[in-house]
């Protein structure tokens, strides 16, 4: 992650920085604007249970909770959007009456809307949501095995703030209220609870805008571009091969049904994160990506004496066609192929229970979006989305671990290496 995070940085860095480009006029090469930064989050409130040595529920105060998170992202439609993954760089836990609770956020994806855009010198509010993981994870040391289940859930908190713009530079004070802050937890493997994570969260975040296209506008504007273009695809030159690399998070939607039929204390899986590494063939005339590429990752968790270890090895074949092109902003869907393997490890007390392992074949679905401002750059960034709807490993007969996971790349880079050379073209 560090090396991909340092890659981008450099990439952008290197670029022309400019203040709000879109106010001057509304182009594809003014839609979108790269921005790197920082936030600290702040979890407010919460409570759990837990038994004392005696064997008696109490409850136990969470307070307050902070964060610090890296920001990458954009603004979009001419300042209208924001969109960005906050990655959190510190976790906190809270030690007291022999309990260790950790209640975090993890990769949080957010999606702002501004009814007046963003502006130079301008305060502006916004309203949102965001695709957010919350972890929580309670320790009880009376217990000889102490390590509760890993409660996983995703929800989608509304948001609001204001942002404060002063040429390349973005403050933020944002709100977050997650309505979903109630959740049922195991408190011992018979004992189930409700919860109360952080119904309210507040951040204060400062982002650096980059500019990163705006040098490619005249050529567009004089019709130099669509002349390059028209030539190099007349050549064929436009077609060529691809690098990608980014990070993914893969999202367990369901509780398996072995562990929902015989260890109903461990519920769906954490996110996994990923490196998402991509080899592909662009065909220019149809639009048409053909890609190769390798992901790997796992899921694991000890939880009241039972260990599990999931992991999934799995190689791609995907085709995806671009469905239109709103300004740079090109969609694109298609099917996906791969040679899967699957694997799930249990150790119950002390005891492996279960090592099983198989190949097999997975079936998916691709889609998700390229900012292109043109055809002809040496790179790009793109969003992924895939979905395997009916991918599991059966451990024993009519029993399932389940893998048909949604996997989300937000930012990948896609590197043309034969566009890198600037070769003029000849009509």
């Amino acid at each position: 992650m560090i090396k991909f995070l340092s890659l981008i940085t450099i990439v952008v860095i290197a670029q022309t920085g400019y203040s709000q480009i879109y106010t001057e006029k509304q182009t594809r090469h003014r839609f979108a604007q790269l921005n790197l930064g920082l936030d600290v989050q702040s979890g407010l409130g919460g409570s759990t249970r837990y038994f004392d040595t005696q064997g008696n529920i109490q409850s136990l105060s969470l307070g307050n909770n902070y964060s610090p998170r890296f920001l990458i992202g954009g603004t979009h439609f001419w300042g209208y959007a924001d969109f960005y993954i906050a990655i959190p760089l510190y976790r906190q836990t809270v030690e007291k009456e022999n309990q260790e609770v950790t209640a975090i956020r993890g990769v949080e994806t957010v999606f702002k809307y501004y009814p007046r855009r963003i502006e130079n010198h301008k305060v502006r509010p916004f309203i949102g949501t965001s695709l957010a993981p919350f972890f929580f994870e309670q320790k009880n040391n009376n217990f000889e095995y102490p390590n509760g289940p890993e409660l996983s859930h995703t929800s989608f908190p509304l948001l609001t703030g204001i942002t404060y713009s002063s040429k390349n530079h973005l403050l933020e004070l944002g709100l977050a209220w997650n309505y979903r802050n109630r959740q049922d937890y195991y408190i011992s493997k018979e004992q189930v609870t409700t919860v109360n994570t952080p119904p309210v969260y507040a951040t204060l975040s400062y982002r650096y805008m980059l500019e990163t296209t705006i040098s490619a506008e005249k050529d567009w504007e004089s019709g130099r571009t669509k002349e390059i273009t028209d030539i190099l695809a007349d050549k064929g030159r436009l077609n060529g091969f691809y690098l990608g690399v980014g990070i993914s998070s893969a999202f367990w939607l369901t509780q398996s049904g072995y562990n929902k039929n015989q260890r109903p204390y461990i519920g769906t899986y954490g996110i996994s994160l990923m490196p998402d590494f991509t080899m592909g063939y662009y065909l220019h005339k149809p639009d048409v990506n053909l890609a190769a590429g390798y992901r790997g990752y796992g899921a694991s968790t000890d939880t009241y004496g039972t260990a599990q270890q999931l992991a999934r090895r799995s190689f791609l074949i995907e085709a995806t066609k671009s469905l239109f092109d709103y300004h740079g902003f090109v969609p694109f869907i298609g099917p996906a192929i791969s040679y899967e393997n699957l694997s799930f490890y249990e150790d119950f007390e002390g005891t492996k229970t279960y090592d099983v392992k198989e190949n097999k074949i997975g079936y998916g679905m691709t889609l998700g979006w390229d900012i292109r401002p043109n055809r002809i750059q040496s790179w790009i960034l793109r969003t992924n989305l895939r979905w395997y709807p009916h991918l599991f490993l059966e451990v024993e007969p009519n029993t399932k671990m389940s893998f048909n996971n949604l996997e989300f790349n937000f930012i990948q880079l896609i590197i043309y290496p034969n566009r890198m050379i600037k070769r003029k073209p000849t009509g």
